[in-house]
């Protein structure tokens, strides 16, 4: 289990206790918890190919993730995140 204190907000990078940064991407709430979907960054602080998936954890006045690795729960937050997602780029087509 990957944990650290952090700011939780999308577009925010965020340092793990083993100083591998994240940007948060996008944010769901799934059964009252927060869920974010995070690029792991470079040691340019450029993203890679691995995305992790977190869940936002509150304890008093701190705040911690917690890497997701239940099959069953990414496939569930996979399926908010891609509806969200969906919901953003239908937003743009109004825009037009």
């Amino acid at each position: 289990m990957e944990v650290g204190v952090c700011n939780m907000k999308v577009d925010s990078v965020i340092t793990l206790d083993n100083d591998i940064s994240c940007l948060l991407l996008e944010k769901v709430t799934y059964q009252n918890d927060n869920y974010f979907m995070s690029v792991v960054l470079t040691k340019d602080n450029e993203p890679s190919d691995e995305y992790v998936i977190f869940k936002e954890i509150i304890e008093g006045e701190d705040k911690y993730v917690e890497k997701i690795v239940d099959d069953t729960l990414l496939e569930e937050l996979l399926r908010l995140f891609t509806q969200s997602f969906k919901d953003m780029v239908s937003g743009l087509n109004e825009l037009s």
